[in-house]
């Protein structure tokens, strides 16, 4: 197991961590009221989840230790960090569930092309400098929402963050259009 592996893997151990801090439960086990120290926890887990996504990256590349376990977890890892957040900002009343399901619906879009394209033998690119940005948007948005920033700011960048995930999810069809067949 490569240090870049285990720093993805770690990403995925976080988000019950997170979820612990974000959603807070009675003995009941449903759902109430989190207490304002929660976010902030959350928050600083959250950060620390999101900095391994750089980190395993870089770390991987500079060692050369790109393995085919780490570009199946990477994504993966990535998406269910995102859609936790995601879901407990809308939990919380802070963003709109529907943008969170065309965040989720490009998600599944452009993970089930990239399997199509795979299938057809395409060799899979990395990620590009839209898609770079639109993760880039996703996480500074959840972190002014978790540490409330400021109201217009957090909306500002994550009004952004789902340009940007709109856009980056039209730039992959539109440049793998041509290895599609449908008929």
């Amino acid at each position: 197991m490569t240090i870049p592996n285990i720093l993805t893997l770690s990403r995925i151990v976080l988000i019950p961590f997170f979820c612990l801090f974000i959603f807070d439960f009675d003995n009941s086990g449903f759902y109430k009221t989190s207490h304002p120290n929660n976010f902030i926890i959350a928050g600083l887990i959250f950060i620390v989840a999101a900095a391994t996504d750089f980190f395993d990256g870089y770390l991987a590349r500079k060692w050369n230790q790109t393995t085919s376990v780490g570009k199946l977890l990477d994504p993966l890892a990535d998406k269910l960090l995102i859609t936790s957040a995601l879901i407990a900002l809308v939990e919380h009343g802070k963003i709109a569930g529907w943008t969170v399901v065309i965040i989720i619906a490009r998600e599944f879009l452009i993970t089930g092309l990239r399997s199509m394209l795979a299938d057809a033998g395409v060799k899979a690119t990395g990620a590009s400098n839209l898609g770079k940005t639109k993760t880039v948007l996703q996480i500074a948005a959840i972190i002014a929402f978790l540490f409330d920033i400021d109201k217009n700011l957090n909306n500002i960048l994550y009004y952004l963050a789902v340009l940007f995930t709109i856009i980056s999810g039209v730039d992959y069809i539109w440049k793998s259009k041509d290895h599609f067949n449908f008929k």
